[in-house]
Parts: C-alpha cells; sequence; structure tokens
C-alpha cells in the first residue's frame, strides 16, 4: 500500500499544522526551561503550571503526528492518546487556577485525590487499546469511543465551570486587594476565553469537517501562555532574576526556530539562498543584542540588589533615629530634676536665704544659677525636639492678642539688651485688632527665642521688633530686624535643620545647642505659621519674621 494514499494532506495544511502546534510546544518548552531556572521557590501554583504545561505541549505534539504524518500506524498510536491526554491538562489547568487564584502553596488534598479518581476510567480506556473504536486498514477509516468522547465533554465542562466560579468567588473574596482581585479577573478571563476556542472550534470543525478550524484556533494558544505566565510574575509567584535577559533569549530563540521551519519548507533553490543569507545576518545582530541584554540585566540585577541594601539601611538608620530620640527624652527628663534642685538652691543662695555669702561665693552662686538657666533651656529644647518627632506635643489653641504678648516681652528682655549696651525697639503698624488663635506658651516661646537671639548675636547697635498684619490674606507678621552678625545664603538653607548654627555664631556666643530655630519653626507650622530669614550678608545684620494666621 502506497502510505501517500492515507491521511492526504495538501502542503499548505501540512504547513499549518507544523506552525500552529510546534510554535506552542516550544513556546512551552522556552517558558518551562527559563521559569524552572530563573526562580526561587517552589509552590503548588509552580507545579501545577509545569504539568499543564508539559500536558499541553504531549497533546500538541501528538496532534501533530495526526496531521502531519502519512503513517498510518503512527496516526493510530497518537490519536489513541488524544483524548485522554486533553481530559488530563484539562485536570491540571483546574488544579492550576485553584492553587493560582486562592493563593494556596499546596494543592487541596480533595483537588488531588478527585483529580486521580476521574483520570483512571479514560487512562484503563487508552491503555486497552479501546479508545479507538474503529481503524480500518485498508481504507485508511478510524473511528474513536463514543464513551471516552462523551467523558471527554463532561470533564471540559465540569472543569469549565470550576475554573469561572472560582474565579468570580476569588474575585469577590480578594475585592479589597486591588492588585490581586485584577490580576485573578484577567487570569479567568484569559482562562476561559481559551476554553471557549480550544473546544469550540473541535466542535465546529466536528459539525462542519471543516477541521483545519483546529489549527488556527491553536494560534491563539501562545497568547494566553503569555498572559498565564506574566500573569504569576507579576503576582511574585516567580522571581526572575535578569528578567530582561531571559526575554531577550527567549525572543531570539523563537527567532531562531522559525528560521529553521522557514529553511525547512522551502522548495525554491533562490528562496532558500535569500532565506540563509538573512538568517545568518540577523543571528548575528541577535548575538549582539543578546550580549548587551546580559551586561544590561547585570547592572539591573546590581542597582537592585545596591537599592535593597540602601532600603535596609535607611530602616536601620529610622530606628536608630527613633531609638536616639527615645533616648534623648528619657536623659532628659531625669536631668530635670536634679537640675531644679540646683537652680532651686543656687538662687537662695544668691538671694541670701541661708545667709550672707562672702563676694567670691556670691559670685560663685550667681555663676552657677546662671549656668544651670542655660541648661534648663538646653534639657527643654531636646525634650521639645523628642516631642516633636514622636508627635506628643500638644498645642493648646486659643484666640488672644498677639499685640499685647509681643510688646510686654520686648518690655521684659529690654534690660537684658541694655546689659549689653543694644537698644531694643518695638514699634506696630496693625490695621486688625492683631488677635490670632494660636497656643500662648507656644508663641511666647518661640517670640522670645528669635528676640533673645538677637540680643546674643548682636553685638552692638539694635533689635527693632515690628508687628504689622494684612488684611486680605489675614496673616500677621512680626519682623526681629538686628544690626547682629549676619550670615550667608548658604547658611540660611540649612539655619532651620536640627544642630544647625551660623558659621560665625561660635564667635559670638557658644551656648547655642543649635535646636532652638527648629524647634520653633515645627511649633510655628503646626499652627499654621511660618518663619522665614534674610540677611545681606556677614556683619550684615538678619531679620526674622515670623507669621501667623489672624482672626481679626
Amino acid at each position: 500500500m502506497d502510505l501517500n494514499t492515507c491521511f492526504e494532506t495538501t502542503n499548505s495544511l501540512r504547513s499549518l499544522a507544523l506552525y500552529s502546534h510546534l510554535l506552542p510546544a516550544l513556546l512551552i518548552l522556552v517558558l518551562v526551561i527559563f521559569i524552572k531556572k530563573n526562580t526561587y521557590v517552589r509552590t503548588a501554583t509552580e507545579n501545577t503550571f509545569f504539568l499543564f504545561s508539559g500536558l499541553l505541549a504531549a497533546w500538541l505534539v501528538s496532534d501533530l503526528i495526526a496531521w502531519h504524518s502519512n503513517n498510518y500506524y503512527l496516526v493510530a498510536a497518537s490519536w489513541s492518546i488524544l483524548d485522554y491526554i486533553n481530559i488530563l491538562f484539562y485536570l491540571a489547568l483546574v488544579c492550576f487556577f485553584i492553587t493560582r487564584a486562592t493563593r494556596n502553596a499546596t494543592l487541596p488534598s480533595y483537588a488531588g485525590v478527585l483529580s486521580v479518581i476521574v483520570a483512571i476510567i479514560p487512562f484503563l480506556i487508552t491503555v486497552s487499546g479501546l479508545s479507538v473504536g474503529e481503524f480500518n486498514e485498508p481504507n485508511c477509516e478510524m473511528a474513536g469511543n463514543d464513551f471516552l468522547a462523551i467523558y471527554k465533554v463532561i470533564i471540559e465542562t465540569i472543569s469549565t465551570a470550576i475554573i469561572f466560579g472560582t474565579g468570580i468567588l476569588s474575585t469577590i473574596k480578594y475585592w479589597g486587594d486591588k492588585r490581586h482581585r485584577n490580576q485573578v479577573l484577567v487570569l479567568t478571563i484569559a482562562t476561559m476565553a481559551f476554553l471557549l476556542i480550544f473546544s469550540g472550534s473541535e466542535y465546529v470543525a466536528t459539525q462542519t469537517e471543516v477541521y483545519e478550524i483546529n489549527l488556527y484556533a491553536l494560534f491563539t494558544l501562545p497568547i494566553f501562555l503569555l498572559i498565564l505566565t506574566f500573569n504569576i510574575v507579576e503576582q511574585g509567584t516567580f522571581t526572575f532574576k535578569q528578567s530582561s535577559f531571559v526575554l531577550a533569549k527567549f525572543l531570539f530563540l523563537i527567532f531562531v526556530l522559525v528560521a529553521i521551519f522557514n529553511l525547512v519548507l522551502t522548495d525554491d533553490l533562490y528562496e532558500f539562498g535569500v532565506t540563509s543569507a538573512s538568517t545568518v545576518v540577523t543571528l548575528g545582530f541577535g548575538v549582539l543584542l543578546l550580549r548587551g541584554a546580559k551586561r544590561e540585566a547585570m547592572q539591573r540585577e546590581k542597582i537592585e540588589f545596591l537599592a535593597k541594601d540602601l532600603e535596609a539601611a535607611n530602616v536601620r538608620l529610622k530606628e536608630l533615629d527613633k531609638a536616639k530620640s527615645e533616648f534623648v527624652s528619657i536623659a532628659s527628663h531625669q536631668l530635670r530634676s536634679p537640675l531644679t534642685a540646683i537652680r532651686g538652691y543656687s538662687s537662695m543662695l544668691a538671694e541670701g536665704s541661708f545667709g550672707q555669702l562672702p563676694a567670691k561665693a556670691l559670685d560663685a552662686a550667681k555663676r552657677v544659677q546662671e549656668a544651670t538657666a542655660l541648661m534648663a533651656m538646653s534639657i527643654e529644647d531636646y525634650l521639645n525636639v523628642s516631642r516633636i518627632e514622636s508627635g506628643n506635643m500638644k498645642y493648646n489653641l486659643s484666640d488672644f492678642n498677639l499685640l499685647e504678648m509681643t510688646s510686654k516681652l520686648c518690655d521684659d528682655l529690654r534690660p537684658e539688651a541694655l546689659k549689653r549696651s543694644l537698644i531694643l525697639l518695638f514699634r506696630s503698624d496693625l490695621k486688625g485688632k492683631g488677635i490670632v488663635n494660636a497656643d500662648i506658651g507656644k508663641t511666647n516661646q518661640i517670640i522670645h527665642n528669635l528676640v533673645n537671639n538677637s540680643i546674643k548675636y548682636t553685638q552692638k547697635g539694635s533689635i527693632s521688633v515690628f508687628i504689622r498684619d494684612d488684611l486680605k490674606t489675614k496673616r500677621i507678621y512680626i519682623d526681629i530686624t538686628d544690626t547682629g552678625i549676619g550670615m550667608s545664603q548658604e547658611t540660611i538653607s540649612k539655619l532651620f535643620s536640627k544642630f544647625s548654627r551660623a558659621d560665625n555664631a561660635n564667635s559670638v556666643n557658644t551656648s547655642g545647642t543649635g535646636l532652638g530655630l527648629y524647634v520653633a519653626l515645627k511649633m510655628a507650622e503646626q499652627m499654621g505659621g511660618s518663619i522665614t530669614c534674610t540677611s545681606q550678608g556677614d556683619g550684615k545684620g538678619s531679620t526674622f519674621t515670623f507669621e501667623l494666621p489672624m482672626v481679626m
């Protein structure tokens, strides 16, 4: 018997069958190899995906033999197992979908047991040789087992229903997790589309006897496989190393396979030569592309590694900063009690509460009193920083007259300015009443800090305190202008940072902590205000402006 007379297929149809089957099969092989090579973990999702991929590839190869071979014995052997493999990859797809959609790290035991039970009957039919109902060798006629065909349709229908139901239930369950919800939706839609095309094309082909419809349907399989793979990768089940390099190799391999198919299927010598030359040139560029992609992947991996180290270092720094703040808070609280006692007794000694002291002893008591006052201010600054950073700073807002407060404060500080031979001026230009809604104590502390700073860092000349308002914007401003040491723009840019002082500050006052302005600015901002600074340069004085929202 001439084998070429059996299962006659045109060259175009054989070529179509070759591409429609081998391309998805090779794609599966490439995906599985790269995924296994480039993943760190193995869970039920990975294992069931690999099982489904392997069974689907086996079905594609078997079906390709049935389409492409002229050997009826080989066709009969491959055709006899097609329905059984079809049932198996449906079961594997259901198991994969359940683990993926429900985030199960292991396959539920009931799913595995049911799959084995369902697979026993078609297995027995297949190994017994009953899967082929009729095989007439002389006439090259074959017929399938009706029971197995019906059984396969039932399994396909139930599997489709399970996948659809699991997708809907998982979407509802993870509705609050937008990322996983969207991934399940995409996976459900893609899987349902694949099943409808795969099974539907077979039904239509059987009814119309136009069996090449199956071949065209298989061209949608690579799209489904890519969606499936990238859906899992996006979820994080697969963690790729050098993913861009992997993708480049994958595309390069696909090109090589397509080129080989073209060369094998080309009958014309001229076309063969042109195709070979273009393939060689393209392969050369492909090698260069792979080298560049590899370098880029290695650099990206290195950057990601450094970024992770930096992220871990930042977390550690935040922990250390928090621990530092807690230590400062505890230490400051512990220092306040004994310091209060020292201040109290040194004050009583200086006032003569324990009798009149000799001149030298009285001078020493006053020095102790001044030193403890400075120390108390420093401790209060540290405590304020700790409260600000921990979010425990309390603000008691109320309406009060800022004009009266500022005027009284200037009166209280004027004697200190006169001790340094400085003039402290106060003037106002208010169009409103100067009423603000803020914390009285903290507002007083801010103004006191700014005016006191001007006194400390001004060796000669004057300090002017000017209060003004803007009724249109409902803002009130206090300008503290001095003729002191001034500062550069570079110094101003970092002046309100923690532990920051002007470069020339130590030449005038060595007792500052560098925290006063930081604390003042944070307090002002929490009350809806701000503090800014301007200066013409070193030795040309400075102007600090304290701003608050005005009630009336």
